[in-house]
């Protein structure tokens, strides 16, 4: 997991083009972007922008995903996103395609996005996204979708 400002991306040591595109992608985003999905690199690479209300923790779930890694791009208002290893956590919904369900465990780490921080979740983060951070408030998100085989 890697929690950063969008503007320093640059400064970390990736070794995929894929990841470059899509942050590069989140870079030159227009915050003004309506809600969709977007191509960076057809199904490799691909941006989802939405709007939500955060909600409190009780009820949320983690999500971990084995095809993509996610980079998370806070647009507009503020949120937390729960994180912990997947390994030793208990599946609550099985496999389907490119996601799974796990128990939150006690004391999971509280990243919190702001405009313009982004973070990076591989297969074995287990995340638990759109979490009110101190009180309820509108949210509009970029998920890029990187492919990893």
């Amino acid at each position: 997991m890697i929690l950063g400002t969008i503007e320093n991306w640059r400064g970390y040591a990736w070794d995929n083009d894929r990841f470059r595109a899509g942050l590069a992608y989140l870079e030159a985003l227009d915050p003004r972007i309506e809600d969709g999905k977007y191509a960076i690199d057809g199904e490799n690479v691909f941006c989802m922008v939405e709007t939500y209300e955060t909600t409190p923790l009780e009820g949320h779930e983690f999500e971990a995903h084995r095809e993509h890694a996610d980079i998370q791009c806070l647009i507009e208002g503020e949120e937390s996103i729960f994180w912990a290893p997947t390994p030793g956590l208990t599946v609550t919904k099985p496999y389907e395609p490119d996601i799974e369900f796990y128990g939150l465990t006690p004391n999971p780490t509280e990243l919190v996005l702001k405009p313009g921080r982004f973070c990076v979740l591989w297969p074995q983060d287990a995340h638990a996204p759109c979490v009110a951070h101190g009180k309820v408030c509108r949210a509009r998100k970029a998920v890029v979708k990187v492919r990893l085989a």
